[in-house]
């Protein structure tokens, strides 16, 4: 006796079982067509300078937290001229050249327009 697990005696799936036979194949529907791929996105435009205020100087307290806004000011950056908040900016020793940001996309660093100090201020680790 043949086991009915044994798959060479098993119909393949799309065949018909022996009664109905004659069977006819189904119809090639022909090649499938790729469907459009997305369009490309436009970038945003590149803010006006004259949009973006002149900062005011910033007096910092060392050893403080502050949220932020800058502005990557480099000629060609993508980010030129587009104002970003920073929800976290350490002052370090309070001198405005250690208190920095640094555009991720080209690698230089953003003026400051605003700080503000948080209160409270987060926990040290």
């Amino acid at each position: 006796m043949t086991s009915p697990l044994n798959p060479d005696k098993q119909p393949a799936l799309d065949t018909p079982d022996s009664d109905e036979l004659p069977w006819t194949p189904p119809e090639d529907p022909g090649p499938i067509d790729d469907p459009d791929p997305d369009p490309e996105p436009t970038p945003d435009p590149t803010p006006d300078p004259s949009e973006v205020p002149d900062p005011e100087p910033i007096a910092w307290e060392p050893q403080t937290w502050y949220s932020a806004t800058v502005v990557c000011r480099t000629s060609g950056c993508p980010n030129e001229n587009r104002v970003v908040d920073v929800p976290l900016v350490y002052s370090n020793n309070g001198v405005a050249s250690y208190v920095q940001v640094v555009d991720g996309t080209c690698g230089k660093r953003s003026q400051f327009l605003t700080a503000t100090k948080l209160d409270p201020q987060p926990e040290e680790e």
